[in-house]
């Protein structure tokens, strides 16, 4: 895998909303790709750079991280941003876009992997809170359920831990591993503190958003006319509303 600096480049978003649901209702999807409106005219984002976006929600301390691109510009309103995670489509698409307690910071740090038996891989880290990390990118077909690691990050800066964080491996799909922090272990649990901290820091710079008051009034929504995106080998593809 290549391998990204220590410290990330990525611009970091944070869009706020009341709730969930009206978050939902302010998504659109078309192929696999949902886009979501970011009503920041002044973004000095170029079209077709990464970000990480948090959502926040008033009525929960429930947030979630995506990675995004900008994808397409409203000339004087803001820009549309694509996230192509299969995974969050997914649970999109089927309705298991639930409220989760307490709140996950994003990141696209380099983190050490390494299993019981010794071997080590070098992995991302997707998202972190006090309980739990999400982490993808070079992850062994091997891993499974159950199993015990240990992650520790590559290239630690000043204010980072340097000590390895213990955990269980709590769930895992095709392309992501959920890993749940062995908070009984005085390192680990010191150790996730620290680099939730660092990464918190980091975030209160964050670019941010909310949601318009004037918005979803009657129904209507306030954002511009979505854009259309290219399949290969199909005609533009029209872009459906998701429905809370």
């Amino acid at each position: 895998m290549s391998r990204p600096s220590a410290v990330s480049k990525l611009a970091l978003l944070r869009q706020r909303f009341a709730s969930m649901e009206q978050f939902r209702a302010h998504l659109v999807s078309a192929e696999g790709t949902l886009l979501l409106f970011f009503r920041d005219p002044a973004l000095p984002l170029t079209i077709g750079a990464e970000a990480l976006i948090e959502v926040a929600f008033d009525d929960s301390e429930d947030t979630r991280v995506m990675r995004a691109v900008a994808f397409s510009r409203a000339e004087g309103q803001g820009i549309w941003l694509a996230m192509p995670s299969a995974r969050f489509a997914r649970e999109v698409r089927e309705g298991a876009l639930k409220e989760r307690k307490g709140r996950r910071l994003g990141s696209d740090r380099v983190v050490k992997l390494r299993r019981q038996g010794g071997s080590e891989h070098l992995v991302m880290l997707a998202d972190v809170s006090l309980g739990g990390v999400r982490i993808s990118g070079g992850l062994p077909a091997s891993v499974a359920t159950q199993d015990l690691v240990e992650l520790r990050l590559s290239s630690p800066e000043p204010g980072e831990p340097l000590d390895a964080i213990a955990g269980r491996v709590a769930w895992r799909d095709d392309t992501d591993v959920g890993v749940e922090i062995d908070r009984t272990k005085p390192a680990s649990r010191a150790a996730i503190t620290r680099l939730f901290q660092s990464l918190e820091e980091r975030w209160r710079k964050a670019r941010e958003v909310r949601h318009l008051d004037l918005c979803c009034r009657d129904g209507k929504r306030l954002d511009p006319i979505p854009p259309r995106v290219r399949v290969e080998g199909k005609r533009d593809a029209a872009i459906e509303q998701e429905q809370a």
